[in-house]
Parts: C-alpha cells; structure tokens; sequence
C-alpha cells in the first residue's frame, strides 16, 4: 500500500530488556506515511476489509481500532471501518512503524555481473524481499541498500521465512529479462528441505495444482480448481534419533507461492518448524497429508473462510473482486483449519490485542477559551500476555491537530500521562516482546538456480 518513504524523527531509545538480543538486528521506531490510490480490486469494498486482507501483519481486532481512532483518511477526510471505497479514491495513513527484529545474519552479495546487470545473493530467514506489511528497512532491498550501497530490483518471490539464493537486478531494464525468465519456467530451482518422519528413499513426484484460500494468513492448499504445479522431491539423508529428514526438492516450472511446504505437507512429510503447514493442533494427527477437501458438506448452507468476527465470512466474495471469478466456497474442514490458524496468530499477539484496549470511563472533552481540546480518560488493561492488569492516567491536549506531545506528528491514539513500561514513548502502543529466533525462519533454503541464459548459481551449505 505504500508508495512513500519513512520521514525521519530523533530515534527512540527502548529499554535494554525490550531490545537487546545479540542474536537479532533492531531498526528504531520511525514515522511513516502510507499514500496510496484504490486498487481496482478493492472498489466497493469496506476499507476494513481491505485492510484486513491485504495487509495480514496484525489482527482485525487492531486495523478496526486504528480505524475508529482516526489514523487513516480518504480524501483528506477520516475513514472508518464501514466507509465503502470508491474509484479514484486516494487513502492515506500516517504511522509510527515498529519494524519487527530480524536475525543478525547478513544478505551476503555471492556475485555482481556488471556487464550483465544482477547480482546473486543469499538472503537469510526473516527478511522478507521487499517492503510488506510492518516491514521496509529490514527488507533485502533495503539492506542491500544500507549495508552493500547497491540498488537492486526483485524478479522472482522467496517467502520471508525461508533462507537461501536470489539473483536480483541492478538496473529496470535488466529486471524485464531475469523477470522473464523466471515466468516462463526457465530457472530450474532447488531446494533443500528439513521434514518430519523418515521420507522415503524414492524420489517422489507431486503434481498438485495449489490455491490460496485465505489472503490473511496465507494459505494455500491443493485443489484442482488451482494454478498448475509440480515438484519433484529425493532423500538425501535420514536422522533416526530426530527422526527427520533432508530431502532435495526440485521445481523446473515457474512455482507459486508456497508451492514446496505444501507439496511436502500433502506427502505427509511437513517441514519441521513450519508454523502454518506443520502443526498437528491445526491439522490434526496427519497435518494435512492428502490436502483438504474443498467440497462443502451437503447437509450445511455454503461458507466460505473463517471470518473476523464470525466463523463464516465473505472470504468468497472477496477472492471474486480480487480474482473476477465465482465464490469459492469452503468444506467445514477448511474453515476449521482457518479458524484454529487465526486464532493462532491472535494469542501469539496478545501484547497489542487492541480488543482488550478498554476505555472504562466517560471522556470528558472540554472547549477552553483558547480554543484546545482536552480529553482525560481512564485506560484499563488486560494483557493476558503478560498478566498484568493496571489503571493509567491519560491527558492530551490537542491544539488544532497539534499534540502537545514531543511527536513531529500527533498520534490519533490517546496519550498516557506517563509512560508506563512496555509501550512506546512516543505513539505510546504496547511494544512487542522480541521473537524467538527460531521462530523466524523455517527450514527451508533456496539452494541453487540453473538457467541456460545466465548460467548456474548455489549458496554455500
């Protein structure tokens, strides 16, 4: 959504105990202003809908509180949640981003060909590839930027959390011809791949076409109503007291997103610490071997994913704008599988659950002779994350759209009297706690790319 950069303000110095694990990479909190035109697939949909499902870094519970604080505007005017957005409209938000930490390991540039114009890189875990969601200085084109001084343009997709090769241009105009060559199935891609149980020792071949049924979290499943895909997969090492596997998996066609975790879970082998293909809580005993049956049940009404506020929602109707195709309607099994999958990712995120946010007292808005407006409040919190329950002062003045808090851009959320511990002393939202490491990648690693135009690539093991 974004089309701005980041408007730089005096760093934010957090507690120690916030945010210093040697392991991991910190960028200081910065103001940044989202600008963007309305997409033609998002016309006549509510903007809580569209933010909700094209921006998945934080619950509904979250965008539709910022909503109503008045953070985001159409038009110059402020958006709430049910404000239906229309051709030419021009939306902007202005925020105080926390990026989310990444690992210490470098982007490593493994080769530069000047004459031809790209580079290949190994990217670690963590990092996703270009800017998305909370995510714009710790992107790899960011940090080619920042630590190599080197611009480069995306062409082909690696997920956030998987490691490994990326060739990336170094001019537009080389971008078109990489990108080309990717579209068309002429890299031949190879991955390694940490899975579950011993894999078997012959090569395997899945041909399932793949579908993503929920934007929000991502998912995506095979169905034959998908997008064409095959991979091949081979043993290339089997540790009996893990009882784990390394496998060699394969892709000489253009992939798509997601492609190997699914295939490798659809086998019934997952890879070990994938958190959205491989957890049994979610998927059951098998974790998904054999995919999930679209069809819906015959004896209940069609649903489709599980929704924001109940566990069915118009998921279809949005994969229709989106896609210019009839609803997809979803099997009791899919929507369960949604459902446990976001509610996941709601309790992983309790420190800013903005749904435990309660205003417990009237707000008392006073007009003085110099025209300021004054707003004292009581603020109740329960952060079950934590367990803790407090009562906070709150007192800001506005003057004219000015705060009279030391930000360069007033928050549109209401300001403590004093900051207690654990929320930002500027925009004053709950701060995330650090990540565990290990949660932020998966095994997963883009090995090496063969192409008979640009030659053959690999990453040291």
């Amino acid at each position: 959504m974004s089309e701005s950069v980041p408007t730089e303000t005096a760093p934010v110095r957090l507690p120690p105990s916030l945010t210093r694990n040697p392991q991991l990479r910190y960028c200081e909190p910065y103001y940044y202003p989202y600008r963007t035109n309305v997409k033609a697939r998002w016309i006549g949909r509510q903007i809580l809908e569209v933010i909700s499902t094209e921006f998945r870094d934080r619950s509904v519970e979250y965008y539709k509180h910022a909503l109503e604080s008045g953070v985001t505007t159409v038009n110059g005017k402020p958006a709430k949640p049910d404000l239906v957005l229309k051709n030419g409209d021009r939306i902007e938000n202005t925020v105080h981003r926390h990026e989310p930490p990444i690992t210490k390991s470098p982007v490593l540039v493994l080769h530069k060909d000047e004459a031809r114009q790209f580079i290949v890189i190994s990217k670690p875990g963590s990092v996703p590839v270009h800017a998305t969601g909370r995510y714009f200085k710790h992107t790899v084109l960011e940090l080619l930027k920042s630590d190599h001084g080197i611009t480069a343009y995306s062409v082909n997709r690696l997920d956030r959390l998987t490691s490994g090769l990326m060739i990336l241009a170094t001019t537009g105009k080389a971008s078109t011809g990489l990108a080309q060559e990717f579209i068309k199935g002429h890299v031949k891609k190879e991955y390694l791949a940490r899975v579950r149980g011993k894999f078997p020792e012959e090569e395997q071949t899945v041909d399932q076409s793949l579908l993503t049924v929920d934007r929000q979290m991502g998912l995506v499943i095979c169905t034959p109503d998908g997008k064409d895909a095959k991979t091949i997969f081979k043993r290339m090492f089997y540790d009996a007291e893990r009882d784990q596997s390394v496998v060699h998996c394969r892709s000489d066609e253009a992939g798509d997103a997601h492609q190997i975790r699914v295939h490798l879970q659809y086998l019934g082998y997952p890879i070990v610490n994938d958190p959205l293909y491989g957890d049994p809580r979610v998927w059951g005993p098998t974790i998904g071997k054999g995919g999930v049956d679209l069809t819906p049940d015959a004896d209940e009404d069609h649903h489709t994913s599980a929704g924001p506020d109940d566990e069915a929602s118009t998921l279809s109707s949005q994969l229709a704008r989106m896609r210019g195709e009839d609803p997809i309607y979803l099997s009791r099994e899919a929507r369960e599988v949604i459902s446990k999958l976001r509610r996941q990712k709601d309790e992983a995120e309790d420190w800013a659950k903005w749904s435990e946010v309660m205003y417990r007292t009237k707000q008392a808005t006073q007009e003085t002779s110099e025209g300021e407006s004054l707003v004292e409040s009581r603020l109740f919190l329960n952060l079950s994350g934590k367990n803790r329950t407090m009562f906070v002062e709150l007192a800001t003045t506005y003057d004219g759209g000015s705060s009279s808090t030391s930000c360069q851009t007033p928050s549109p959320v209401l300001q403590f009297a004093s900051v207690p511990p654990g929320f930002c002393p500027q925009c004053h939202i709950p701060l995330a706690p650090d990540p565990a490491v290990e949660a932020l990648f998966i095994y997963l690693h883009a090995w090496r790319y063969t192409t008979e135009v640009w030659g053959e690539f690999s990453t040291p093991l």
